[in-house]
């Protein structure tokens, strides 16, 4: 088919192009209106209490004390990322330990290493009430087991949560976006039924 010919059926199709690309951009930004996931955030500070230095000598205890805590940053994520404490979080909330539900809980929060001794979690779940109960699960049983591990190895390391409260929103798409794919879908529609059209005849 020539380009000419192509340009020929677009003028003639215009009206239904128009049509379906309108009508995808009103279901574009109908979409965005749609209430998201609810999204509950805080943060940790991972640090560790350098030992009292020497008063005779220079020593490099602020140095080291940095370093252990950053070291221990990466196991503290690890800590979270752990199967057990997903089993102590899906037992204190008398959910079955199960492989289903154990994969349910890991898609419901995510752990990002923000900075050297800073962890954030992240917990999205569609009811409000679940998504604080799943943060509020996970940061406790997290800090009671890096307590726990801290007393048997280092008691100068502490695992410290930045805020007493955490960050909580509903997501929602943002508009410009949803727009611009409804205007695309509709016109992909077009053209889909345009072509069909073309080849039927």
């Amino acid at each position: 088919m020539e380009f000419k010919e192509i340009i020929k059926i677009i003028k003639m199709n215009r009206t239904v192009l128009v049509i379906f690309a309108l009508v995808g951009s009103l279901l574009g930004t109908a979409l965005s209106f749609v209430p998201g996931k609810y999204r509950v955030e805080g943060s940790f500070f991972i640090g560790r209490k350098a030992d009292v230095p020497s008063t005779e000598f220079f020593t490099y205890e602020g140095y080291y004390a940095q370093q252990t805590a950053q070291s221990y940053t990466n196991t503290a994520v690890a800590l979270l990322e752990s199967q057990d404490l997903k089993k102590a979080v899906l037992e204190q909330m008398e959910i079955p330990v199960t492989d289903n539900n154990v994969r349910k809980l890991t898609k419901s929060f995510r752990i990002s290493k923000i900075g050297p001794q800073v962890i954030t979690l992240t917990v999205r779940n569609p009811e409000e009430n679940k998504s604080e109960e799943i943060f509020k699960t996970l940061a406790s049983n997290f800090l009671n087991m890096g307590e726990k591990i801290s007393a048997e190895s280092d008691e100068n390391i502490s695992v410290i949560p930045i805020s007493e409260f955490p960050v909580k929103r509903q997501e929602q798409m943002p508009l410009i976006p949803c727009v611009m794919w409804g205007f695309m879908v509709g016109i992909t529609a077009a053209i889909l039924k345009i072509s069909i059209k073309e080849y039927m005849k």
